[in-house]
């Protein structure tokens, strides 16, 4: 694993059983979830057979997020993806992280 991303994962670690609120934007959409953090592991897109999967921490657990009506719905799957490619961790604190990919950019905040 590069050293950025063990970086991301060893912060997300110290975190696991915490309420993670994640912000994602992708182009002009920005979506927010609520993430209760179980695990974190890694998927390496060199040991997968699908060409179209990066990549990725995969944060183990259970979630929601905030529908077009405003109403919090569960995520569909126990976990949620981080692709990694191009990783750069901007700011970094106890509570907080930034991070850029070549996809989108995320805001990691600890819930308390």
């Amino acid at each position: 694993m590069k050293q950025k991303v063990q970086e991301l994962s060893e912060w997300l670690n110290t975190h696991v059983n915490a309420t993670i609120a994640i912000e994602k934007q992708e182009l002009d959409d920005v979506d927010k979830v609520h993430f209760q953090l179980e695990a974190v592991d890694y998927r390496d897109a060199e040991d997968v057979l699908d060409d179209y999967l990066d990549s990725a921490l995969i944060l183990r657990g259970s979630g929601s997020t905030m529908n077009d009506g405003g109403e919090s719905v569960p995520l569909p799957q126990a976990s949620y993806e981080i692709a990694v490619s191009g990783l750069e961790l901007n700011a970094k604190n106890d509570n907080k992280l930034e991070i850029k990919t070549d996809r989108a950019t995320y805001v990691l905040s600890i819930l308390v």
